[in-house]
């Protein structure tokens, strides 16, 4: 018994002992990813490399930059052409998608899911497939990682998608490197000869002389494939392997393997996909949807994959979740408002600000923010944890940049005002304010203001009085025409 004891009481100092050291190299270990990410200095990002295809190109921001490191993301924006389609595909990680312009028709395939959509291609052949949706201007689009979708320009004007890939989800098993996996396409063959490239390089040097002259380069042929835009995966396959595979013959195999060096934005006739595109997508949609416009559960029942909605408009004003016609307004779009963000552990804003008005310094407190910036340009200041500004600039439309989690961030509109969208890597990203209505400040007794700020009772009630507005502040007319040279001084002076 007493020898129990001992191997007993000799047990639990190991298992003591190893958890402590276990402990302190996760602590160390954690500690050293942190510091791996030392954002000291961040400046708005301008796009600066391109991929072409024959009905369109994909445009990044500087992969390799600081910001998209510590994020864990990396964005990109699509053109889409009229009547293009972007081929299908599946990436490691989660995508959100705005729709900055133009309309049309999307599909994302999930296994197991039940082919809802039929309809007769003549000689008897009755095509079943998943459900399609149709997308416009405005629309935040939620696609999963792993999941094949396409998307399809049926509209009369091109398609720009702002796209975010949050390649530090928990989702991903890979390594930090935003990969896309397509089922078809071939690179396109000599870009700058054809008609379609000589279209994007006229609209490429419109776009310089509109934004600064900021010049774009074509992506490394060594890039292309390493972000997955050199082929399409069944090309590595044996063809006699896809060929029996698909029960066809080798012609075809050949095609499917390969085919055409035609990108991986593709034209098609839009006869061929009439078809296809649902008569009336809002109705049907609400058929498809009876009694979910988005809320959480209130029937008691969960939401699956293969009846989720899957994109929701962020645009429309009367959506908005903080509103004032002098100020602007705010509109986010979280798990709650669409339950498919639950899926990939992300969510959306949308922003705008009226001329001189500007958002009270606030943080996000869970979550990484990436602002892009759609319209008009805006003063902003993001603080450290050491006080220090490390942001202070006048952001421009096409620009993207990084707020930090829990770093504080002042956004003031400038003379045509300023609107953007935001995506945040968390399904429901809460925000805190410093100032306003429901603030910290206003949470704070008066006695503890008086006393933190060195304040007399009277000011500090009265800057408690004073805050009449929810999240906006009006500038006063010097703030405007303050220079980036200040910078290293508090946001909150």
């Amino acid at each position: 018994m007493a020898r129990s004891s001992a191997w007993l009481s000799l047990s639990l100092s190991f298992l003591v002992l190893f958890n402590g050291c276990l402990g302190r190299q996760s602590f160390h270990g954690e500690q050293s990813q942190n510091n791996e990410c030392q954002l000291s200095d961040i400046h708005p990002l301008d796009l600066t490399r391109f991929i072409p295809s024959e009905a369109g190109y994909t445009e990044f921001w500087d992969p390799d930059n600081e910001q998209f490191k510590c994020g864990g993301a990396l964005a990109f924006r699509h053109t889409i052409w009229r009547n293009g389609l972007l081929l299908p595909s599946y990436t490691n990680a989660p995508l959100v998608t705005y729709v900055l312009q133009g309309s049309g028709i999307f599909g994302g395939i999930f296994p197991g899911c039940a082919e809802t959509y039929q309809e007769s291609l003549g000689d008897g052949f009755l095509d079943k497939h998943q459900k399609i949706g149709s997308y416009k201007q405005g629309d935040i689009i939620v696609l999963p990682e792993g999941a094949v979708h396409w998307l399809y320009n049926n509209g009369e004007e091109d398609t720009v998608l702002v796209v975010l890939q949050h390649t530090s989800n928990d989702a991903n098993q890979l390594d930090d490197n935003p990969l896309r996996f397509f089922l078809a396409g071939k690179p396109l063959l000599n870009p700058g000869s054809s008609h379609q490239g000589q279209r994007e390089q006229g609209q490429r040097e419109q776009g310089q002389q509109q934004h600064g002259g900021q010049r774009q380069e074509l992506m490394t042929e060594r890039e292309t494939k390493e972000f997955g835009y050199g082929g399409n995966i069944l090309a590595g396959f044996d063809v006699q392997i896809v060929k029996d595979a698909l029960n066809t013959d080798r012609k075809t195999a050949e095609k499917i393997m390969g085919g055409k060096g035609r990108g991986h934005i593709v034209n098609v006739d839009p006869i061929l996909l009439q078809s296809i595109v649902p008569s009336s997508p809002s109705r049907s949609e609400k058929r498809r949807q009876p009694g979910r416009q988005g809320g959480g559960s209130s029937n008691a029942l969960e939401e699956t994959v293969c009846t989720a909605r899957f994109s929701q408009n962020i645009d429309n004003p009367e959506r908005a979740d903080i509103y004032d016609p002098q100020a602007g307004r705010l509109t986010t779009l979280n798990s709650f408002t669409l339950p498919a963000l639950s899926y990939v552990r992300l969510s959306a804003a949308r922003g705008f600000l009226n001329k001189n008005w500007g958002l009270v310094p606030q943080w996000s407190m869970n979550a990484h923010s990436f602002l892009y910036v759609t319209k008009g340009s805006a003063l902003i200041q993001i603080v450290n944890q050491r006080g220090e500004t490390i942001l202070n600039e006048q952001v421009r439309e096409e620009q993207l940049f990084l707020v930090p989690q829990n770093f504080a961030v002042v956004k003031q509109a400038g003379d045509e005002g300023f609107e953007w969208v935001e995506f945040s890597t968390n399904e429901n990203a809460m925000y805190n304010t410093f100032s306003g209505r429901a603030s910290t400040l206003a949470g704070m007794p008066a006695d503890i203001i008086a006393a933190s700020y060195d304040l007399s009772e009277s000011q500090a009630q009265n800057l408690k009085e004073n805050m009449t507005s929810l999240w906006f502040y009006q500038a006063s007319p010097d703030s405007s025409s303050r220079s980036s040279s200040s910078s290293g001084r508090s946001a909150f002076i």
